[in-house]
């Protein structure tokens, strides 16, 4: 579970999210939703400790994320738009070495047993074993993204965090991913970020609607809808974004 208690988060003068308060539940695919600049990703950073509250809390399976940060990146897993990844490595050989530059970092073994077996499940879990040998600057886009998802379930963490996990993707690749994400958040807490409204219509239980830093509304994608009195999700998101059609490019 993840509990974000009246959070805020300045820079300097500048306040990048302002008293938001939610939850995402074990069980369920939570989706948060917001235009360029809403503030979805700031509270991403923060539920994965990459930056911590103002003031506020993030919680994760109960652990302040600011409090206990160590602890509490062992129970997060975390899928970029933009993934970091070694382009000389193979993507087995990138596996491996991402798994033990965890290990190192937390100091626990015992959540991988055998690496060789963990890359092995999360390549089936992905999809990635035709490309097992292949050098990742040889990888499409498709096939980058997945490896980030790959990296992200080594540990298998009870939580996690996907930032428009289905960039890039062509609609076979997008099927399998939802797929696996229906899957995973049968045992999992999962707080997806997207901008793409037919990814939040097929995978979401729940949605929390952000727009210049503060929550907006919360719900169900009918209740929402319902809330704003308009026909469309679609068309309720921009009204709460406070966009219209002429906006968008």
């Amino acid at each position: 579970m993840i509990q974000v208690e009246d959070f805020t988060k300045r820079y300097g003068n500048h306040t990048a999210v302002c008293s938001v308060t939610f939850a995402a539940e074990s069980g369920h695919v939570t989706g948060l939703l917001g235009t360029n600049g809403a503030g979805k990703t700031t509270i991403l950073k923060a539920v994965c400790g990459i930056h911590y509250a103002t003031t506020g809390r993030v919680l994760v399976q109960g652990l302040d994320v600011a409090q206990n940060p160590i602890q509490a990146k062992e129970l997060v897993g975390y899928v970029s738009e933009n993934p970091s990844l070694i382009d000389g490595f193979s993507v087995k050989n990138f596996l491996i070495y991402a798994a033990k530059i965890r290990i190192a970092s937390i100091g626990q073994n015992n959540l991988f047993g055998d690496i060789n077996e963990v890359v092995d499940r999360v390549c089936k879990q992905c999809a990635l074993e035709g490309v097992m040998n292949k050098k990742i600057n040889e990888l499409s886009k498709g096939f980058r993204q997945r490896l980030s998802f790959a990296q992200a379930l080594l540990h298998n963490p009870p939580v996690l965090v996907l930032d428009e996990p289905v960039s890039g993707l062509d609609p076979a690749q997008i099927h399998h991913i939802r797929s696996l994400i229906r899957q995973l958040a049968k045992q999992k807490t999962i707080l997806l970020s997207t901008h793409l409204m037919q990814e939040v219509e097929a995978l979401c239980d729940t949605v929390h609607v952000l727009s210049k830093g503060k929550l907006v509304a919360s719900g169900s994608i009918e209740d929402i809808t319902k809330q704003t009195g308009l026909s469309s999700f679609e068309d309720a998101f921009l009204c709460l974004s406070g966009k219209n059609m002429g906006d968008m490019e």
